[in-house]
């Protein structure tokens, strides 16, 4: 046995005698003049018995050596021991699928989790909307918009929501949505210099209502106008259908104040009618009109074609953009002067929109008055209806329409209506005008269809109020 240690060096063959080694932290070979260090072993590890010492160690022989509580660790050739054994991972156990366990809990559980979808969408869904618009309606009603234009100032109603794409469709200037579905709408126009006609105030109603009402559609004037915003407007009731078939009801409301024409448009659902008047009235009283806008505001007369009565010294003009002159030729009662009067719904859906207008003169004074006073009978006679028993043409009280009195006193009017029943049932109006002066009388007998009296009467007045003498 070597009493010694070998050089940790594999290449020296020299031994290091215990004695010299005791206490030293390092010591140097005097052989290969390669320096080694001392330390004590590990504690934790356990003891390691000695080796016995070999002239010619392997090569694979390990580089630290222990004994006598002492290890050699070269400075020069330490390396580093990393453990390679692998870790052997547990195999897991193949599945050969659910148990019939597994698939019942797993049934219920999706069974709970369609149900509980269900009744969210069932429930818990339009709450959420309702919601969701209570909230939008409250932040409406915290801070309602004003509207201010230079013709008029109002502010929408709390519970009614702006819709700018329902303005664009309709054309119209503001759109608001009620929570019936219902609609309140607000269109105005500033024709300048001249007042609106009033083919040109219907066409802009129609024309509107068309737009929503595609299928249907039928007005009708109420004899009650209406103030809104402390200015007068006229009342039409409305009912319709849209292109989906559903009925559709509501009012419209329209004005003229120094040449700004102003309308409001409100519809709603056949069936919600009744829930949105108040609404409606509420939504009315918040529109202040600005009647002094216009200040000194004139307005530029229309166009009229002038017609004179030579054998009676007398004339009267007819606006040229309503009453297209006729050929006398074509009627054998030998008026003095015919017109078709055309509005702006003979494209609509009624029939029988025209009015025509008969101008007689009679150049002499009228010898026997009880004959004209039976105007039924002269009237069959001029309007060349047959008289049967199931015909009668009776006198019609209006008592909205009230004619102004001419401004020429020289000229002595009478003015009747009437109309014309098949059946009982009413065909058209008729206007029977008498307008006598000391040369003779000049007779005005206008058809007009019963629908559009209110329209046709008020541009007929227009006529009878240019009653002039020529000489």
């Amino acid at each position: 046995m070597a009493n010694g240690f070998p050089c940790p060096n594999q290449s020296c063959k020299h031994l290091f005698r215990i004695e010299e080694m005791q206490g030293a932290q390092s010591i140097t070979c005097p052989s290969c003049k390669k320096s080694f260090a001392l330390r004590k072993p590990n504690k934790s590890t356990p003891a390691i018995p000695p080796k016995t010492p070999v002239a010619n160690p392997a090569k694979n022989q390990n580089k630290i050596e222990e004994d006598q509580g002492l290890v050699f660790e070269s400075k020069s050739e330490i390396k580093t021991n990393i453990s390679t054994t692998k870790k052997t991972l547990p195999k897991k156990n193949k599945n050969s699928g659910l148990s019939l366990s597994q698939v019942f809990l797993l049934g219920i559980g999706m069974f709970f989790i369609s149900v509980s979808f269900a009744a969210f969408y069932i429930i818990g869904l339009p709450l959420l909307n309702k919601e969701i618009r209570n909230d939008t309606v409250q932040k409406t009603e915290v801070s309602p918009e004003l509207i201010d234009s230079d013709f008029f100032t109002f502010k929408p109603l709390n519970s009614y929501t702006k819709d700018q794409k329902l303005a664009q469709t309709l054309q119209t200037k503001f759109a608001y949505t009620g929570k019936e579905k219902d609609l309140w709408l607000l269109y105005y126009k500033d024709f300048k210099t001249k007042n609106p006609t009033g083919t040109e105030m219907h066409q802009e109603m129609i024309s509107r209502l068309k737009l929503f009402l595609s299928k249907s559609l039928e007005w009708e004037e109420s004899a009650e106008g209406v103030e809104i915003g402390k200015v007068p407007f006229r009342k039409f009731v409305i009912e319709g259908t849209k292109e989906d078939s559903s009925a559709w009801v509501g009012d419209c409301y329209s004005a003229n104040i120094n040449g700004v024409f102003f309308l409001i448009l409100c519809l709603a659902p056949i069936d919600s009618r009744d829930l949105v008047q108040e609404s409606w009235m509420n939504f009315n009283q918040g529109l202040a009109i600005k009647s002094n806008a216009k200040v000194d505001w004139k307005p530029t007369p229309r166009k009229t074609r002038l017609v004179t009565v030579e054998k009676l010294k007398m004339s009267f003009a007819a606006p040229e953009s309503i009453w297209l002159p006729q050929d006398i030729k074509d009627y054998d009662t030998n008026p003095e002067s015919v017109f078709i009067g055309k509005n702006a719904s003979d494209s609509g859906d009624f029939l029988n929109q025209k009015a025509k207008l008969q101008v007689f003169a009679l150049p002499n004074p009228i010898k026997d008055e009880k004959a004209w006073d039976m105007v039924e009978e002269k009237l069959f006679e001029l309007l060349k209806e047959e008289k049967t028993a199931d015909t009668k043409i009776e006198k019609y009280i209006d008592t909205k329409q009230k004619f102004a009195e001419l401004g020429n006193k020289s000229i002595t009017a009478k003015a009747e209506n009437f109309t014309i029943k098949v059946d009982d049932q009413i065909q058209k109006l008729i206007f029977w005008g008498r307008y006598s002066t000391k040369n003779g009388s000049l007779f005005f007998v206008c058809e007009i269809p019963f629908k559009t009296k209110d329209y046709w009467l008020e541009e007929l007045n227009d006529i009878l109020q240019s009653l002039a003498m020529t000489e």
